[in-house]
């Protein structure tokens, strides 16, 4: 059911009055987390013994809702909530738990009338996928090699029989796993606080954490009981980056209507900015059922007329934004004529788009194409920050190059791994301390400092907090390794557990593979140039495909371990990494682009060899329908990146000569720009 927009607030009031689950759905700038600020203050008000909880996603987002509702309700993230929610009941745990170590059985795929062809080539590319997981799984468990997946054609002679062959193999591995996991001490569970779960000592991470959750709430109704005992209402802000069985799980006791315990869900978000994988992003099925009415709230309040007329181009629904002007402190209405700014779409002609197989030069040269259109469009757009999927040219404009290079030699997903990594290590924490202790922050500092035990007493230990902290930020030779024993010798920050853990499990790493001779040996070939398992297996005994990448695993951590913790890698890459994450440089990343306003923006339409976008389907309708999942990424980041500009937006992009007219179309006014001593 959806709400026609008269106003949006008031229907959140009533349906709030009435203990009708609602979401509120509203463009970027559209006020929503004021929203939530202001129905959390109303309920307060209106039924004052009301019990609620507002979830969001950040410890930033929490704190500026708690800064307004004060300490009546409880605000969290949803790992914190979750996590406090079932930590006591291990023995559960205990029980839901082998799902995350266990491989999915091998299903033959409903047919759905496809072509016969296709498939066969689906449920082939499933069994291969599945059982190179259970090779990987059992080999890292058991230390024993399968044989290599066999072939499609042999495959296709009796897909039933090998199905059900691999399926045997699967159920005695999982078997082995929970019968591992039974013979554990359920009180040594434990929540790892990362983004990796841990067959070796029974610890979940972050997903992990939501997939138990959800499984307890599956399989134990007393625990969404406990729920309804403690909650009338649940609040969750930026509703499109929960994931969908958090979701599905509270629209299940929303549905468990009881006289003495009913509870309300008010979500609040924008499937359009729906651009991280493991969120539910589209709520319509819920809307469509009645168990959610819609909401929703077309106001933009950030961005000029121009901007606004621009992003309303890009949304896949129905919601049109429109300028919503603003009130002050002092009650006066911004005035019309302050909404106003400019939009100006540049191109420029290329020969060709470099792959990621490319050769360096070639994306080189590429990338000075795509900086001289940037370049172009700061002429018409002084001060404005640049949004771009980050990449190795960004990190070394920015300065954190061979951060970026040691993470992108070993993982994909480069900037979110450096990200987890930093924070486990406390570098991330060291990093916050020395940026607000250098734009002056200095409660904050203090706050965090006496965390750590460092003492404040006196002018001099005031002498020495400057000494200690400028020589972090000012010694360009200080490794990140020597800033973290630094930054703990002097108490500037507590070592945690896990931070220690860490770095007790990569000395034992490293110290058994001292007296791996097998691996010692794969180690000296490797290095040498043997990368392959043909090459390696003709100076090697390598029994399978799954011991070669077994060792190949140990020596790129082994070498992701050495590098990170020598002095090739300063603190100070870090320290740039983290302004580049907080916005303090020219470039941003499109990836943390849900945030405050900037009132001009240049969005770079490149994706850096990125596989999940490409922007040609913003204006090639064919590219779009032959690949529907990229376009939608795409649309919805663009979206994204484009609503962040309050006043100028520039957006650029090279192009093929036979993109060009629809390049047009989609863009008329784009004006093209030419590429001189490029």
């Amino acid at each position: 059911m959806v709400t026609k927009e008269l106003d949006a607030l008031s229907s959140c009031k009533k349906y709030l009055e009435e203990q009708q689950s609602f979401v509120l759905q509203g463009g970027a700038g559209s006020g929503k987390t004021e929203s939530v600020k202001n129905l959390l203050v109303y309920l307060s008000s209106k039924y004052p013994y009301a019990r609620a909880i507002c979830i969001t996603h950040t410890n930033n987002a929490v704190h500026e809702i708690q800064e307004r509702i004060g300490d009546k309700y409880s605000v969290s993230t949803i790992h914190a909530f979750l996590h406090n929610l079932i930590k006591k009941y291990k023995k559960n745990i205990h029980t839901v738990i082998p799902i995350l170590y266990t491989v999915t059985r091998m299903e033959r795929l409903d047919d759905d009338g496809q072509d016969e062809k296709e498939y066969k080539k689906a449920e082939y590319k499933r069994y291969k996928d599945i059982y190179n997981k259970f090779a990987k799984k059992k080999y890292s468990i058991k230390k024993e090699a399968c044989e290599k997946v066999i072939g499609k054609v042999e495959y296709d002679k009796d897909p039933i029989y090998y199905n059900k062959e691999l399926n045997k193999k699967i159920d005695d591995l999982n078997t082995h796993i929970i019968d591992t996991i039974n013979s554990m001490d359920y009180m040594k569970i434990r929540y790892n606080e990362t983004k990796f779960d841990s067959f070796k000592d029974l610890s979940y991470g972050h997903d992990g954490l939501l997939t138990i959750a959800h499984l307890l709430f599956e399989n134990y109704p007393i625990l969404g009981k406990i729920v309804k005992d403690k909650y009338d209402y649940i609040f969750i802000d930026e509703y499109q980056d929960t994931k969908q069985e958090v979701v599905h799980d509270f629209i299940s006791l929303v549905k468990q209507k009881k006289n003495s315990e009913n509870l309300t869900l008010c979500l609040f978000g924008d499937s359009m900015q729906a651009i991280y994988s493991d969120g539910i992003g589209n709520i319509e099925p819920y809307i469509d059922t009645g168990d959610l009415i819609m909401i929703p709230k077309s106001d933009n309040y950030r961005c000029s007329y121009e901007v606004i007329e621009v992003i309303n181009t890009l949304r896949l629904d129905d919601i049109q934004q429109k300028v919503a002007l603003a009130k002050n402190q002092m009650g006066e209405v911004q005035k019309e004529i302050n909404r106003h700014g400019d939009v100006k779409v540049f191109f420029a002609i290329c020969d060709d788009r470099p792959k990621a197989s490319s050769t360096t030069e070639e994306k080189k040269e590429y990338s000075s194409k795509v900086d001289y259109l940037i370049n172009e469009a700061k002429k018409s757009c002084k001060n404005a920050k640049i949004l771009v999927l980050t990449n190795k040219a960004i990190a070394e404009k920015e300065g954190f190059e061979q951060l970026y290079k040691v993470f992108d030699e070993r993982y994909s997903e480069v900037n979110e791994r450096i990200e987890d990594y930093l924070h486990n290590i406390q570098i991330s924490e060291l990093c916050d301390i020395c940026l607000l202790y250098e734009t002056k922050k200095y409660n904050p500092v203090i706050k965090s400092l006496k965390a750590g035990g460092y003492v404040l007493r006196s002018h001099q230990d005031k002498l020495n907090l400057k000494k200690d902290i400028e020589e972090l930020l000012l010694n360009s030779k200080i490794s990140l390794y020597e800033a973290l024993r630094y930054a703990v010798d002097k108490k500037i920050i507590k070592i945690t557990e896990t931070c220690q853990n860490i770095l007790d499990s990569n000395d034992k790493f490293k110290q058994d593979l001292i007296h791996n001779i097998e691996y010692q040996t794969f180690k000296k070939y490797y290095s040498e140039g043997l990368t392959t398992n043909n090459k390696m297996g003709k100076v090697i005994e390598i029994a399978s495909e799954e011991e070669f990448h077994y060792y190949e695993g140990l020596y790129k951590k082994e070498k992701f371990i050495n590098i990170l913790f020598s002095k090739s890698v300063k603190f100070s890459d870090a320290i740039n990494f983290s302004r580049y994450l907080n916005e303090n440089s020219d470039y941003i990343t499109m990836h943390k682009t849900k945030g405050s306003s900037i009132e001009s923006v240049i969005v770079v339409m490149e994706e850096y060899y990125w596989n999940k976008y490409d922007f040609s389907t913003l204006y090639d309708m064919e590219r779009a329908v032959g690949s529907q999942k990229r376009w939608e990424n795409s649309q919805k980041l663009i979206y994204v990146a484009c609503s962040r500009a309050r006043k100028s937006l520039r957006c650029v992009r090279l192009l093929l000569k036979e993109e060009v007219d629809l390049f047009k179309v989609k863009f008329p006014e784009a004006e093209e720009i030419k590429l001189v001593n490029v």
